[in-house]
């Protein structure tokens, strides 16, 4: 065992190695070469005398032991964290470094790019780097801090911190109506020209769920000549009388105040009432949510709090 073995950062290397899943993956987001992660993982387990992890030649595994030496590996990196926090703070009494955030775009240039002015003026030694995209970021390889999400998260192994819940309703154009007639049920659907939301250019199923609660939810797969993955694009396409399309009415009041749209099947709901529509969430790296840093929790602070002010208008 070298003298310069250091455990605190073995145990961040481990917990690299678990939340990723492979040596090769922990390697790729430490910078460092595949061989430096085993001989540091096979050191810290010599000093505990214990084996933490089952290697094969496909897959890497957690012993009982690994899962217990986890827990308080994270506790060490979290006190580490807290520690280097209260420093920067007694020095400077600010949070500084840089960030990086993965949004929809629409959330960026919408919510978030109005108040940036506020956020530096308050935090002006913390740098942002903003990743607009409607794609759902892989946030420990791409090496995101934070990243916004819209729906039920696939990856559990996130953290993860609900800040809002969207719900969408159905619009049309007036133009759109006169020339094609009001639907009256989402039966109705099937009849009409529709536009689409979709990240992976997929067609679903739209479900209805009744307001009144008298009638099951009904799915109906309609016509969508239009499928994109810009939400706004959605919008554009709806205002111009191309389809009937679902949308978040805080992303057209504007239009809606103006009379371009309306919204349609008012008795029906677009999002499963029982579940509360659809979540958002902030989402980070896994570890303890204690175990974020000073820099990235006020980022995260900010963006929840325009999140909400921004949904709360719109209710």
């Amino acid at each position: 065992m070298s003298n310069n073995f250091n455990e605190l950062q073995a145990a961040e290397t481990f917990l690299m190695v678990v939340n990723t899943g492979s040596f090769a993956a922990a390697a790729k987001l430490k910078g460092e070469n595949p061989s430096s992660i085993s001989r540091a993982i096979a050191q810290l387990e010599a000093h505990l005398n214990i084996r933490l992890l089952n290697r094969t030649t496909r897959q890497v595994k957690i012993t009982e032991a690994g899962e217990i030496y986890k827990i308080h590996a994270q506790r060490m990196l979290e006190s580490q964290q807290e520690a280097r926090d209260a420093l920067t703070q007694l020095q400077s009494g600010q949070p500084h470094g840089t960030v990086r955030i993965s949004l929809p775009v629409i959330v960026g240039e919408k919510i978030l790019a109005p108040r940036l002015p506020e956020f530096h003026a308050k935090y002006p030694e913390v740098q942002l780097q903003i990743d607009l995209s409607n794609r759902n970021a892989l946030i420990v390889e791409e090496g995101f801090d934070i990243a916004l999400r819209v729906g039920v998260l696939q990856d559990s192994t996130l953290r993860a911190r609900k800040v809002a819940t969207i719900w969408r309703k159905l619009y049309a154009a007036p133009a759109y109506l006169e020339k094609h007639g009001v639907p009256q049920t989402p039966a109705d659907l099937v009849h009409h020209q529709c536009i689409a939301f979709s990240q992976r250019g997929d067609q679903k199923e739209w479900e209805f769920w009744p307001k009144n609660g008298a009638q099951p939810s009904q799915k109906h797969r309609v016509l969508s000549w239009l499928t994109c993955s810009s939400p706004m694009m959605v919008v554009r396409a709806i205002q111009a009388g191309l389809g009937l399309g679902r949308s978040a009415d805080w992303m057209l009041q504007g239009a809606l105040a103006r009379g371009e749209l309306v919204e349609i099947l008012t008795d029906w709901h677009c999002d499963n009432p029982a579940t509360g529509g659809l979540p958002m969430y902030l989402v980070f790296p896994p570890g303890l949510s204690s175990q974020l840093s000073l820099k990235t929790r006020v980022v995260a602070d900010f963006l929840e709090q325009i999140v909400r002010s921004e949904f709360k208008k719109a209710d």
